[in-house]
């Protein structure tokens, strides 16, 4: 059986000319429409989509979603349109999501990230995209805001303007009421030539510094441009940092020195670079011995002999915890200080902050990852092995 396409549709001559193209395919379709209730044209938009399905029997859906005040109300739409047309994808197992942004709308994301001075993945708009897994399609890039007014109107499809786009409230209508509106078709295609060439320079760097973090040894010496520092903290954190903010961020690490940034810390320490996601401090509380995954570790029946520990039924309960100041085990060779296990092995201070511990029941550490167990705990028999 065909699977449906869920086309996002507005009732503006873009979205009306997507879906009666898409019908005049054949595509198998199911209509989406958000009614935000903020302007008074915005029932004559939903009638007017729901006309044109019902008189072609396409299933069409709309959603009323209430907008809070304090919010940017245009991330908010955009968040609740897309997820509204997930739900149906979902609902509906469709192929993927179509939206009918056209050549200007592209033309005009591009000026808006250059302004923001935004580090894109790719700038301007994708063809063929997806979101939160979904394919999104945009088959009308092509098409210019005049074509797709101009399919309207031959083929008799009733749409509606949205009057907000006419005012300078949001930045993205002023760049294009005062930027792409205002240029000739030469500038235009000149600035599409010009997208292409940064898009094509900029996944040759991606390639490039992607194939150089293949193998590398985390050595900041080696890191010999702002774009490879970029891509490694892409590839760590799924957030995309400015060229700007990258080589401000290659001068502090030439230093040994711990960089707060956001939900992650980067340390540059002894001339190498880390990463680590912030974590909340643990502490698991075992009354007997449970075997299993645990957040940030496992306990298990076999392991490495560095890995294991005695237990006995007197050192219940045990406790898992987070690495606290003070710490400290008893070795065969005397009492260590955690703080100096850590020097001593020359372990960065992002890595030592989600180290953990095990504690038995008086209190007293008995197994720590890399050193092992403590003196009073080690055996031929060892019942309990801790992998991090």
């Amino acid at each position: 059986m065909e699977k449906p396409s869920i086309i996002g549709c507005s009732g503006g001559p873009d979205s009306m000319a997507l879906l009666d193209w898409m019908v005049s395919k054949g595509f198998y379709v199911i209509v989406a429409h958000v009614n935000y209730q903020k302007r008074e044209s915005a029932l004559r938009d939903e009638k007017l989509v729901r006309a044109y399905c019902q008189n072609k029997g396409i299933p069409c859906f709309v959603e009323y979603p209430q907008f809070s005040k304090g919010q940017n109300f245009q991330a908010w739409a955009r968040q609740v349109r897309y997820d509204f047309f997930v739900k149906l994808a979902c609902r509906f197992e469709a192929r993927g999501i179509y939206v009918a942004h056209q050549r200007e709308d592209h033309l005009e994301t591009y000026l808006f990230q250059k302004q923001r001075k935004m580090l894109c993945e790719y700038y301007g708009l994708k063809p063929v995209s997806s979101y939160r897994g979904i394919p999104l399609y945009r088959p009308l890039l092509d098409w210019s805001k005049k074509d797709c007014v101009a399919y309207c109107q031959r083929r008799n499809i009733e749409f509606g303007i949205d009057e907000s786009n006419q005012t300078d409230q949001y930045v993205r209508n002023r760049i294009r009421h005062h930027c792409v509106d205002q240029m000739s078709e030469k500038q235009k295609t000149d600035l599409l030539h010009q997208i292409d060439t940064v898009n094509r320079e900029w996944k040759e760097k991606q390639e490039s510094a992607r194939l150089f973090l293949k193998n590398w040894d985390q050595k900041i010496a080696s890191l010999t441009d702002w774009y490879f520092l970029e891509e490694h903290l892409y590839q760590q954190t799924g957030e995309r940092h400015g060229k700007k903010e990258c080589q401000n961020l290659l001068d502090q690490i030439q230093t040994d020195c711990l960089i707060d940034l956001k939900d992650y810390e980067m340390e540059s320490f002894q001339g190498k670079l880390w990463i680590v996601k912030k974590q909340a401090p643990v502490k698991i509380v075992l009354p007997k011995i449970q075997y299993g995954t645990y957040p940030g570790f496992t306990l298990a029946n076999a392991g490495r002999t560095i890995e294991g520990v005695s237990v006995s039924c007197d050192d219940f309960p045990l406790t898992i915890r987070t690495v606290q100041k003070g710490d400290r085990i008893e070795l065969r060779y005397g009492t260590k200080r955690l703080n100096r296990f850590f020097i001593d092995r020359k372990i960065p201070r992002v890595m030592r902050k989600n180290w953990l511990v095990m504690e038995n029941a008086s209190g007293r550490i008995i197994f720590v990852p890399q050193i092992g167990c403590d003196v009073q705990h080690f055996s031929a028999q060892l019942n309990l092995f801790m992998l991090q």
